[in-house]
This record gives C-alpha cells, sequence and structure tokens, in this order.
C-alpha cells in the first residue's frame, strides 16, 4: 500500500469542516426549537402577545427601563414604578435585562428584576424560557409586587429595599 502525503491533514481538514457544520446544524434546530421571544417578533413584524416587540438591546437605557414597565401594566405612582425602578437600580446597577446571579440560592436570580429561579414565573403564570424579556421580567415582578403588598421583607428585594428604605 503507497502512502499519500497529506492524506491526514486531509482527514482532519474534513473532520473539522464536518463537525462545524453538525455543530451549527445542533445551534440552528436548538434555537429553532425554542419559542419564539421578542426579538423573533421584532424581525417578522409580529408582537408576541405581551412582550417586548422590538429588537432588544442586552443593556437597557432609562427611557426603555420605564417604556417597558408601562407595557408590563407598573402603575406610575408612588409604591409602585417609582419604587420598582430604584430596586432595579440597585439590583442590576448597569440595567442588563440577561442579568444573572447563579449564587441565589433558591435557583439564582433572573433579568431586570433578579427574580428567584422558575419559582417567580410559573406562579405568575409566565413562561420561565422568556425571563431576559424585560415585559415578561417585569410583569412578573408586578405580579410579586401586587401579591406579596410590599417590596422588601422576607423573600422580596430585600437588600435593596433596606439599603433604600423601600419597604
Amino acid at each position: 500500500m503507497g502512502h499519500r502525503p497529506g492524506w491526514r491533514r486531509l482527514t482532519a481538514a474534513g473532520f473539522f469542516a464536518t463537525a462545524g457544520l453538525l455543530a451549527a446544524a445542533a445551534f440552528a434546530a436548538a434555537f429553532a426549537a425554542e419559542p419564539g421571544d421578542s426579538r423573533d417578533a421584532a424581525r417578522t413584524g409580529a408582537a408576541a402577545p405581551g412582550t417586548a416587540t422590538d429588537v432588544l438591546p442586552r443593556f437597557l437605557t432609562l427611557d426603555e427601563l420605564d417604556r417597558y414597565a408601562r407595557m408590563a401594566g407598573w402603575p406610575d405612582e408612588p409604591g409602585w414604578w417609582p419604587e420598582m425602578r430604584r430596586i432595579i437600580l440597585c439590583e442590576t446597577a448597569n440595567l442588563d435585562r440577561e442579568a444573572f446571579n447563579p449564587q441565589d440560592p433558591n435557583g439564582g436570580s433572573f433579568g431586570l428584576a433578579q427574580l428567584n429561579g422558575r419559582y417567580h414565573f410559573e406562579r405568575a403564570g409566565e413562561d420561565f424560557r422568556r425571563w431576559s424579556d424585560p415585559v415578561v421580567n417585569l410583569r412578573t415582578a408586578l405580579w410579586l409586587r401586587t401579591v406579596r403588598g410590599r417590596f422588601g421583607g422576607e423573600g422580596g428585594w430585600a437588600n435593596c429595599a433596606a439599603l433604600l428604605g423601600i419597604h
């Protein structure tokens, strides 16, 4: 049997090319299997009900935060949005809608409002897979504030509420 020069290089190149194609196909399949989020809606022009309707940056401006709060139903009156806005600025100082704290003992804290694990989303009737959609995250936070009747205290946004003097 004759030795073919470069055979191993061609085999390795073929292997890596195939691996790359398989990885790309797997990513595309996984992405397609996820439910549409607001970014999909923005690209197609069809908004998912009750979600942000534009292409979402990872970091929001204060104006964007206020707009999403209105979309989520937050009342702009004392005891509601003004205080929640301050808590969010404390919890996620850079307004990162994809903020995630894996150190939270309740399965991590997710999004602008740093909501605990799946628990709050499921109780609020929201799809946990959409935790980074600011409207979904803020609507879940509104549900939590409404159910608790307060911001601070045990199980609330205790640290930031105490730091800011919000109860």
